[in-house]
């Protein structure tokens, strides 16, 4: 009986304390109508705290002038008092998101006014100025021309029958006796006096001797197209040949007298090394 008595004064206990309290029911929206659930709502009086859920309502005990507080990360911080009306009608509140902040921008240049001086600060380094003033003088220029030379390669040129067979070299003696010998003191007597090239016809006259004389002769004696060059030069130098023949050009004399002149040069210097 007594538990009976014990049982029920605790419950018109707990309808007591529940009847004096006050709830405040709400919606917490954003500034498009959206609900914003996890939305923080405090009362600093007594110190409770609830969250709002999915649908974005709440539901917290309050007294008319309490202070509650609404906290949405993002979003800008709402206070308000408790009315009597809003006891009976829900709270609709708006949340309005906080403004993007802006990274500050640093401005390296500042500008002084001094259009003298403000310039100076975009002036490139000698270095790369350098490079373009080079730049602008190789673009600047002429366009060089490709000469192509339309040569028969020596081993291809068309010969006379019979031409460069003869071992030359074995006629006569000291390189100057037998056939060959006598054939270019003849031609040589008969010579009309010659003028010193320039060098520009030397160049000429050794280019065309490459490509009339038959190369493959002299290199079965080991002188490569390197050592022929050096070889002409040479002759060159000892006899005249350029000063003789760069008017009068005579393939078959100016080849005898390379032929010949090989037998002295071979002694003296070393070749197809």
């Amino acid at each position: 009986m007594k538990t009976k008595l014990l049982f029920a004064f605790f419950l018109f206990s707990v309808s007591l304390l529940f009847a004096q309290k006050k709830y405040v029911i709400g919606n917490v929206k954003n500034e498009v109508q959206n609900n914003i659930p996890q939305t923080y709502i405090y009362n600093p009086r007594t110190e409770e705290m609830v969250i709002t859920d999915i649908s974005g309502d709440f539901i917290i005990s309050a007294i008319a002038s309490d202070e509650l507080r609404v906290v949405k990360n993002g979003f800008e911080r709402l206070t308000l008092k408790v009315q009597d009306d809003n006891f009976s009608n829900p709270l609709n509140l708006v949340l309005f998101k906080l403004p993007y902040e802006i990274e500050e921008v640093a401005i390296a240049f500042n500008p002084t006014g001094d259009l003298k001086r403000d310039l100076a600060y975009f002036k490139t380094s000698p270095r790369k100025e350098k490079l373009n003033d080079e730049m602008t003088q190789y673009m600047r220029g002429p366009v060089p021309d490709a000469m192509p030379q339309n040569t028969i390669p020596s081993m291809f040129a068309q010969r006379k029958p019979g031409e460069g067979q003869i071992p030359l070299l074995s006629i006569g003696s000291g390189g100057n006796g037998g056939v060959v010998g006598l054939l270019v003191s003849a031609i040589a007597g008969k010579k009309n006096k010659s003028t010193s090239p320039n060098y520009a016809e030397v160049e000429d006259f050794y280019r065309r001797v490459k490509d009339v004389i038959d190369l493959n002769y002299f290199k079965t004696y080991g002188l490569s197209e390197y050592d022929f060059d050096v070889f002409l030069a040479y002759v060159d130098r000892a006899n005249s040949l350029s000063k003789k023949y760069h008017k009068n050009f005579n393939k078959l004399i100016i080849e005898s007298e390379l032929k010949l002149a090989l037998v002295e040069y071979l002694k003296t210097h070393k070749v197809g090394s």
